[in-house]
């Protein structure tokens, strides 16, 4: 019974104790191959990473290649618009210096013209004065000069278009041809008067291009009186402003022409100091 016992207890402990140490193996076994598994498994990791990562470095490498080219052809792009803009530029300012030189000449020759119209004005008035004369006042007039509604007129400007005088020396020029200062009787005569000396002008300047007439204040300041005693009363054809004698004697009429306004045609000027073409009248002979 003891013998039994003992068996009892050890045998079966034996027994017991020989399975644990078994499950031990196996377990160490699957753990060991657990290891190898994951051991393999970092190793096929690690090179997919570098794989991966070597990967990406050729991607990223091959965008800033790409982005550098890109960035190259851009540039080379801005360079050429800039020179073709140079190039424009240049262009342009040749074509700009080019215009203003055939503005400047174009000036020359329009100044030219400009005198030849000067000359040839003058040469029609001479004409005029020689067919009136010639004309159908069959000499009546003294050669020269322009006839109109039965009197002949003397302008200064027909024989020398820089001579000037005073008023006392324009009458005196006027009185030695037989004639005198020119009165203005009426609005045709006035007409004929502005328009003649529209023709005579050698500028643009009203003031410088006048001429004496046998208009004058001298005896009362403020009435004015022609050469034969008749006085002045029509106002119109006096300039804006005009007569104002400025404090300074203006007693002698002067006629110009106006573009404004061409029935305002005369000023008052200083007869002994303003020096001025003049106008002589007579009757025909």
């Amino acid at each position: 019974m003891e013998w039994q016992q003992n068996f009892n207890r050890d045998g079966p402990l034996c027994g017991q104790r020989g399975s644990v140490f078994g499950n031990y193996k196996v377990i160490i076994v699957c753990l060991g191959l657990l290891n190898a598994m994951l051991f393999i498994s970092a190793v096929v990791l690690g090179v997919k990473c570098a794989q991966a990562k070597q990967a990406s470095l050729q991607v990223s490498h091959s965008a800033v290649i790409s982005e550098v080219t890109f960035l190259r052809s851009n540039h080379s792009d801005v360079i050429t618009a800039e020179k073709q803009a140079w190039r424009a530029l240049a262009n342009a300012i040749k074509n700009h210096t080019q215009l203003k030189e055939q503005i400047e000449q174009k000036k020359i020759i329009n100044d030219g013209y400009q005198k030849q119209v000067e000359a040839l004005q003058v040469e029609k008035t001479h004409l005029q004065g020689n067919i009136s004369a010639l004309g159908s006042s069959c000499g009546k007039c003294p050669l020269g000069w322009l006839i109109f509604n039965s009197r002949c007129y003397f302008f200064s400007y027909t024989e020398s278009t820089t001579v000037k005088k005073n008023w006392y020396k324009s009458r005196e020029d006027c009185i030695k041809r037989g004639a005198d200062l020119v009165v203005i009787d009426n609005q045709q005569e006035q007409e004929f008067i502005s328009h003649t000396i529209n023709n005579m002008r050698s500028g643009r300047d009203v003031w410088a291009s006048g001429f004496w007439i046998g208009l004058t204040d001298m005896e009362t300041e403020g009435t004015w009186v022609w050469l034969n005693n008749v006085t002045e009363v029509e106002q119109r054809y006096w300039m804006d402003g005009e007569p104002n004698d400025m404090r300074t004697g203006e007693d002698c009429g002067v006629a110009v022409y106006s573009d404004e306004n061409p029935w305002k045609t005369r000023y008052d000027s200083a007869c002994p100091h303003r020096q001025l073409q003049w106008i002589c009248e007579i009757n025909q002979s």
